[in-house]
C-alpha cells in the first residue's frame, strides 16, 4: 500500500491529457482528472488496433497492427452510448489513467461492446454456468480501492464495485437464462457505476480491470485494464535535500503488459507460458518480444507468433531521464498471469542499478522459496529507513513505486557519464514448479541528467500517515435488512488454505477454509466444504459472514493463509486492505505473495508425479509439508458481497476464489 501525507484537497478541470509522440519515447498514459469532487465519464469496452505493436505475417507477409480490446474513454456525453471521435477520447491499449483525490466520486457509464468468442477457444466455457461466456459478458473492478459493494435498489439504479454483475453486448445475443452464470444479476449493454473514494482513504497507485469469472484471463491479456491514482506522489514523497512535494515533473507511469500474438495474428487470449523459450538463444535480442516456438509437449505450434511485452502500450521504448534528481516510477502489473521479474541493468558494467522503493503493494525484492537472488540492497549514504533493490518481483495485480537514477559502481547516487544508459530488462522467473515466464528487455533507459541536484542528495523521503494506517470508515446501505451472521469469536482466527480440490488435476485450483479458537484448534463444524477439502468456487456459496461492530464500527479479523502448493500463489481481497500481523508500522496493501509448499522426502515423490504439485491438508497437518501460515490483520468497513482470490487470472477463473459477505450489525 501506498504511504501518504496529509493534504488539503484540490480538483483541477477535467481533462483528458494526451502527450505529443515522439518516435520510440516512453509516452505517458491518457489522464482523466476529477473535477470539484467528481469524475464522470463513459467507458466502452471495445476491440481495436493495437498501435504500439507492429507485427509481420510470416513467410513475408504484411505488416499489421493485432486487434486489442480496450477501454474508450471520453467525458460523459449527454446521450448515448459512444465517445466522440477525436480529441477528449482515449483508446490507449497501454491503459489510461482515472486521476482522483480521497474524498471524490468515480461516475462511469460503462457499454460492453465486445466482440462474442469462438465457444472453442474458451477454456471455462463448459464449466457449470459457462454456457453464456462466449457472448464476451463483461464488468469493471477499481483494484485495491476501499469502496462499498453496492446493487441497485429502487431508489438508486446504480452499481457501486459490484464483482459479481455481467453486462453482455446485446449485438452478440441475448444469454440463455436457464443457463444460469457464475456471477449473478444480468444487465445489457450498459449499467451506471458510482463508487466513491473515502475522504480518508490512502494517496498512491491503483487500477481497474473487468473480474467476469471465467472470462478474466481472457479480457485482461487481450489489453482491457488502466490505471488510478489517488492523490499524487509528493503528498507523501520528497527528497532529502528539500522539505518540498515531489514535482510531478519527475513522475512517470509505466503499465507492463503482455499480449501473445499467433502467426495468423490473431491475440492469443488464453496464453500459454510455453509460447516461447524462457531464456535467448545465442545471438538472440529479444527487444519487447519474443519468438513463438513449437511446444511438442502440449502439441502446439506458436511457430511465427511473437509474445509482446510492452510498457504504456510500447514495444521497447526509450525513457530518457533528464532531471538531475532522478524520477519516481510508479509500475503496474496489468498483466493477466504474468509475473514481471525486473532489474535496470547497466550497459556498461552489466551490473543491476539500485532503485529505492517508495511503496509496494503485492510486489516483493523476491518471491519466498521461488527465487535465489534475494533483492533487497543497501541504499548506499542513505538513512537506515531507506529500502533499495537491485530486483523487484511484480506478481499480478501488484504495483511498486521506485526512485530512479544514476548510481555509480559503487551504488552511490551520481552524476553520469556521457552516454550512460541501462536496460529495464525482465530476466525471467519460474513460479516454483509452475510457470516459467520468459526473459525479455523491456525498454532503455538514458541517463541525461545535467545540473545540481536541488531536491536529492542520497534518497527519497517517504512519510506514512494516521489515514494510511486506518480502515475506512464504514458506509451502511439503505434497503432491505441484510442476513444475520455470528462475528468471529474473541481470540478467534480465519484460515484460508490455497491448492487443489482435486490433486490429481492440476487446473482445479480451489481455495478451502475453517476457524481456529483462541488455542489454535480447529472449531468443529467451521470447515468448508469439509474437513481437509478445497472448493472451486462457487458463487451460490458465501464462505465468511460477518456483521460490522456496534455503531457500525469497522472490524479487524486476524486471516491465516496456507500455501500448499509448490506453485506460487498470491493473496488479494476486495474492499480492504490487510497488514502482516504484528507489523503495526508497515503499510496497508491488498496483494500479497505467497512462498511455496515444500514437501518432505516422505511425500516428495507422491506430490510431484501423482498430486500435481499440490500437498494436501492432511500432510500439511502431519508436518509432511512445509508451509508456515502467513497472518494478516485485516479490517472490515464495506457492507456487500465480495471475494478473496489468488490473483493470477487463471488461477482465479479456474476457482481458486471464495465469497464473503459483511452485513450491518443490529446495533
Amino acid at each position: 500500500m501506498l504511504r501518504s501525507l496529509p493534504a488539503a484537497i484540490a480538483f483541477a478541470p477535467l481533462l483528458f491529457c494526451a502527450p505529443a509522440r515522439a518516435a520510440g519515447m516512453l509516452v505517458e498514459p491518457p489522464v482523466f482528472q476529477s473535477r470539484n469532487g467528481v469524475l464522470d465519464i463513459m467507458m466502452v469496452a471495445m476491440p481495436r488496433p493495437i498501435a504500439g505493436i507492429s507485427f509481420r505475417l510470416p513467410r513475408g507477409g504484411a505488416v499489421i497492427h493485432p486487434t486489442g480490446w480496450v477501454y474508450r474513454i471520453c467525458p460523459r456525453p449527454p446521450s448515448g452510448l459512444s465517445c466522440p471521435a477525436g480529441k477528449g477520447t482515449a483508446s490507449a491499449y497501454g491503459g489510461a489513467r482515472l486521476a482522483l483525490e480521497p474524498g471524490d466520486v468515480l461516475k462511469v457509464r460503462f457499454v460492453n461492446r465486445l466482440p462474442a468468442i469462438d465457444p472453442a477457444t474458451l477454456k471455462h466455457a463448459t464449466d457449470a454456468g459457462g454456457s453464456n461466456l462466449f457472448l464476451n459478458p463483461t464488468n469493471l473492478h477499481t483494484h485495491g480501492i476501499v469502496t462499498p459493494p453496492r446493487v441497485p435498489t429502487a431508489d438508486d439504479p446504480t452499481y457501486g464495485d459490484y464483482s459479481y454483475v455481467s453486462i453482455f453486448n446485446s449485438a452478440n445475443g441475448r444469454p440463455v437464462a436457464h443457463a444460469g452464470h457464475e456471477h449473478g444479476p444480468i444487465a445489457m449493454d450498459t449499467v451506471d457505476y458510482v463508487i466513491p473514494i473515502p475522504a480518508d482513504h490512502p494517496r498512491g497507485l491503483y487500477w481497474f480491470h473487468p473480474h467476469e469469472h471465467g472470462l478474466s484471463l481472457n479480457q485482461v491479456s487481450e489489453g482491457l485494464s488502466g490505471l488510478i491514482t489517488i492523490g499524487s506522489v509528493g503528498d507523501y514523497a520528497r527528497g532529502d535535500a528539500s522539505p518540498g512535494r515531489w514535482p510531478a515533473a519527475n513522475v512517470r507511469h509505466l503499465m507492463l503488459k503482455e499480449t501473445q500474438v499467433l502467426a495468423t495474428g490473431d491475440v492469443f487470449h488464453q496464453q500459454d507460458p510455453d509460447f516461447c523459450e524462457q531464456f535467448p538463444g545465442k545471438g538472440e535480442v529479444r527487444e519487447g518480444s519474443c519468438p513463438g516456438k513449437n511446444d511438442a509437449d502440449d502439441k502446439r505450434d506458436f511457430t511465427g507468433g511473437a509474445w509482446y511485452m510492452t510498457v504504456n502500450g510500447q514495444r521497447f521504448p526509450n525513457v530518457p531521464i533528464t532531471s538531475a534528481d532522478g524520477e519516481i516510477w510508479r509500475l503496474v502489473n496489468g498483466s493477466a498471469n504474468v509475473t514481471w521479474d525486473l532489474k535496470l541493468v547497466d550497459d556498461a558494467t552489466h551490473e543491476p542499478i539500485a532503485m529505492q522503493v517508495v511503496s509496494v503493494d503485492g510486489a516483493a525484492a523476491h518471491l519466498p522459496q521461488a527465487h535465489e537472488n534475494a533483492g533487497a540492497v543497501p541504499c548506499a549514504n542513505a538513512t537506515p529507513s531507506a529500502r533499495c533493490v537491485s530486483e523487484i518481483v511484480m506478481m499480478p495485480g501488484s504495483r511498486a513505486e521506485l526512485w530512479v537514477t544514476y548510481r555509480d559502481a559503487h551504488g552511490a547516487v551520481a552524476r553520469p557519464p556521457k552516454g550512460a544508459s541501462a536496460t529495464l530488462r525482465m530476466v525471467g522467473i519460474r513460479m516454483g514448479t509452475g510457470d516459467a515466464w520468459p526473459a525479455v528487455d523491456l525498454a532503455k533507459v538514458r541517463f541525461q541528467q545535467r545540473g545540481a541536484r536541488k531536491l536529492t542528495r542520497n534518497e527519497v523521503v517517504v512519510a506514512r500517515s494516521d489515514a494510511a494506517a486506518a480502515p475506512m470508515h464504514s458506509v451502511v446501505l439503505s434497503g432491505a435488512p441484510e442476513p444475520a451472521c455470528a462475528p468471529l469469536p474473541p481470540g478467534h482466527r480465519r484460515r484460508i488454505f490455497f491448492g487443489l480440490s482435486d490433486v490429481t488435476r492440476n487446473d482445479s485450483f480451489a481455495l478451502g477454509y475453517e476457524e481456529l479458537d483462541g488455542e489454535g484448534k480447529v472449531v468443529p463444524g467451521s470447515q468448508k466444504p469439509a474437513p481437509d477439502e478445497l472448493e472451486q468456487f462457487e458463487p451460490s456459496h458465501t464462505t465468511i459472514c460477518l456483521p460490522l461492530g456496534p455503531g457500525q464500527a469497522p472490524v479487524h479479523e486476524t486471516w491465516e493463509v496456507v500455501q500448499l502448493s509448490t506453485e506460487n500463489h498470491n493473496f488479494h481481497i476486495h474492499q480492504t486492505r490487510f497488514r502482516l500481523a504484528g507489523s503495526r508500522g508497515e503499510p496497508l496493501q491488498d496483494n500479497f505473495p505467497l512462498g511455496v509448499a515444500v514437501p518432505d522426502a516422505t511425500i516428495a515423490d507422491e506430490v510431484t508425479k501423482r498430486q500435481s504439485g499440490a500437498c494436501t491438508i492432511a500432510q500439511w497437518r502431519s508436518g509432511h509439508c512445509d508451509s508456515p501460515a502467513r497472518v494478516f490483520d485485516v479490517p472490515f468497513s464495506q457492507p456487500g458481497e465480495f471475494v478473496y482470490h489468488c490473483h493470477i487470472l487463471e488461477h482465479e477463473d479456474g476457482g481458486m476464489m471464495g465469497k464473503i459477505r459483511v452485513v450491518a450489525s443490529p446495533s
